[in-house]
């Protein structure tokens, strides 16, 4: 069983710091997140939070972008950022006594950009051609179709880098009032992993975030949920490719349909074993690429398939997929599916446990869309005490009457 202690403070300012502890580990993982992403923006100003994340690494009053990559990197760390749907987020691997270090440079970055105009300039077209590869992705292209399709009418339905028409009219303006509500309207959040004091990383946290002064109630999340079907061609393609999905509210008792939901995807889609991989390319040899997956946001849970295949052969895989989903929720587990299917999720729990940047990000995930942290001996006791008629009993409720969602992107 895990021995694990997580220690959280909150700050006046609205900081909330947590710590996992990690006493054998000889190095630390340290992070700051903000919660606020695309699906905060309108169509108008979408790609902001991405671009932001972007631009904090161009300068700040005392570091140049050069400094800002070799503070970190000289000293044999890693300094890294990425944007979602629900939050923007920094954070650092550093050797134990460099925590200081990574707290000052996370800090410098969010307390003060410089946004300088002519770097802004050339990060543009930087995103631009980021946007432009995610174009030439397929599969990502038919999620973000999906995404724009099923979450039509909010935020969640826009891609998290915007597109190359929004970011070129994202203005200094807005990078300003991005800066204006992290100080003042956004809490924020810092996680740390490894070996990491959390009295002092508190002592830290007051001292680089002293310009941050208060923190007023994050955005209102609400979601909008419809069915459909969207069709997109592309040049160049051979396979067509596919997201077919729905969503699910994620209201009181959800951490329990949470488990339900990870433990259903485990056995239908989300490894080899699977019955969605063994259906589709192993007995019928239909596709190369086939799972599912899920998405947690603070107010939905979203579940999916994605598959890549010939054009004339979609329309069996999609088939064969929905098929083996009504078999699934009809009949329930297999004879001794749900006992491999638990040991697969505490399996990878209890691998995952020896790495220090698993452990941030599940601190960070948890915090930030579930509003409370589990242990992992609590997660795992929660998985482990499931039954079938109680696990089943939720899925079938759930998707019921849950609206889905296809989305194809096709040779033209």
């Amino acid at each position: 069983m895990f021995r694990q202690k997580i220690f959280r403070t909150e700050l006046s300012n609205g900081i909330t710091v947590l710590t996992d502890w990690m006493p054998h580990a000889y190095s630390a993982n340290v992070g700051v997140w903000i919660p606020r992403g695309s699906r905060h923006e309108t169509k108008e100003i979408n790609g902001l939070a991405h671009f932001y994340e972007h631009l904090v690494f161009k300068g700040t009053e005392k570091r140049s972008a050069f400094e800002i990559a070799h503070t970190i990197e000289d000293r044999g760390g890693n300094l890294e950022a990425y944007t979602t749907r629900q939050e923007t987020g920094f954070y650092a691997q550093v050797m134990r006594e460099d925590v200081p270090l990574a707290v000052d440079v996370i800090a410098d970055m969010l307390m003060n950009p410089t946004f300088d105009s002519k770097e802004m300039e050339k990060e543009r077209k930087v995103i631009i051609e980021e946007v432009h590869s995610y174009d030439d992705i397929a599969e990502e292209c038919a999620g973000d179709l999906f995404n724009a399709l099923h979450y039509k009418g909010c935020g969640l339905s826009l891609p998290i880098a915007g597109t190359a028409k929004t970011v070129k009219g994202l203005l200094k303006s807005g990078m300003l009032e991005y800066e204006r509500q992290v100080l003042e309207d956004l809490p924020l959040t810092v996680c740390a992993s490894g070996a990491v004091d959390h009295e002092k990383l508190v002592e830290l946290v007051e001292k680089n975030f002293e310009k941050k002064k208060s923190a007023k109630h994050p955005f209102v999340n609400l979601y909008r949920a419809n069915a459909g079907q969207k069709e997109k061609s592309k040049e160049e393609l051979s396979q067509s490719n596919l997201f077919w999905g729905t969503s699910f509210d994620a209201s009181e008792g959800s951490v329990e349909f949470l488990r339900a939901l990870g433990l259903f995807n485990v056995a239908f889609g989300a490894d080899m074993g699977s019955r969605l991989f063994q259906k589709i390319r192993e007995e019928r040899g239909l596709a190369y690429s086939v799972y599912s997956m899920t998405d947690v946001y603070t107010d939905v849970f979203g579940w999916g398939i994605s598959l890549a295949t010939a054009p004339q052969k979609m329309d069996l895989a999609l088939s064969l997929a929905q098929k083996e989903l009504e078999k699934f929720l009809k009949n329930g587990f297999e004879k001794g599916e749900l006992e491999r299917t638990k040991m697969n999720v505490v399996g990878g729990l209890r691998i995952g446990a020896d790495n220090a940047e698993k452990r941030l990000m599940r601190l960070a995930d948890q915090e930030l869309h579930l509003g409370k942290i589990f242990t992992m001996a609590e997660t795992e006791k929660q998985v482990l005490a499931f039954d079938e008629e109680r696990l089943m009993e939720l899925l079938r409720n759930a998707f019921e009457h849950a609206p889905f969602a296809t989305a194809i992107v096709k040779p033209k």
